[in-house]
């Protein structure tokens, strides 16, 4: 088979993948999937390399990321999986992911259902009593390099009273690289109508701060660095088979 039918296999198959992978995400500005092998090791499947490239993925109908980008070098992947979108991995040597977010996507989410979800109905003690909140209005920004800055008006169901919440932090992260654990925690007890309350949400928080919302279906991502920029979030991981 001569190099130009084998292109026309890799465009092909290249092409099945980004509709299968289009169709497991909510909205796309951009995709591009790159294959590269010859017909016989395609056959066996395995590949030489493989490059995913998004810009404005959306996932969960909530969270936006700016960018992410998949590559592998050389490995065996379940070749009947790839026209769903499924890069599934059976030897994942040399595999990357890069993802960036914006503030504002991280805000939008946080506002929107997916996230409030998972705010919403978390049963914290405060001053010895056990109260259901919801939170709202909230907002994310980058104050500095390293350090994010989070507001939000937090709802007590059973007092039916709400209080402002108002923080900063440096996040890193924990738990092999699956969530998130916030550092260094500062807060303007003036901007904050419960203290308390600001601390107990921070700790309760935490534990709804889990990076494996990003892996794609048959792929599962071990999350090394995340590194907080004056206009972004960038987080780097290596892929595993799941």
């Amino acid at each position: 088979m001569d190099l130009l039918e084998s292109n026309v296999g890799e465009q092909a198959i290249s092409k099945l993948t980004e509709e299968g992978i289009r169709a497991q995400l909510d909205s796309v500005e951009a995709l591009t999937v790159e294959i590269n092998t010859d017909p016989v090791k395609l056959t066996q499947g395995q590949v030489d390399r493989v490059l995913v490239e998004g810009q404005g993925l959306v996932i969960q109908n909530d969270l936006r990321t700016e960018k992410l980008t998949f590559e592998t070098g050389a490995v065996d992947i379940a070749m009947l999986r790839l026209p769903l979108g499924e890069i599934e991995l059976e030897h994942p040597t040399d595999a990357k992911a890069k993802v960036v977010l914006r503030p504002e996507d991280i805000e939008k989410a946080f506002n929107a259902g997916y996230v409030k979800r998972k705010l919403r109905g978390q049963k914290v003690e405060l001053s010895g009593e056990k109260v259901t909140t919801d939170a709202s209005n909230v907002s994310f920004t980058i104050p500095q390099p390293g350090w994010i800055a989070f507001s939000a008006d937090v709802m007590l169901m059973e007092k039916v009273e709400t209080c402002h919440v108002d923080f900063s932090a440096r996040p890193e992260l924990i738990n092999d690289g699956f969530g998130v654990v916030l550092k260094e925690v500062e807060l303007d007890e003036e901007k904050n109508d419960s203290p308390e309350l600001t601390r107990t949400l921070i700790e309760h928080t935490q534990t709804l701060l889990d990076l494996r919302f990003f892996e794609l279906e048959g792929m599962e991502l071990q999350f090394e660095q995340m590194r907080v920029e004056s206009e972004r979030i960038v987080i780097e991981a290596s892929a595993k088979a799941d």
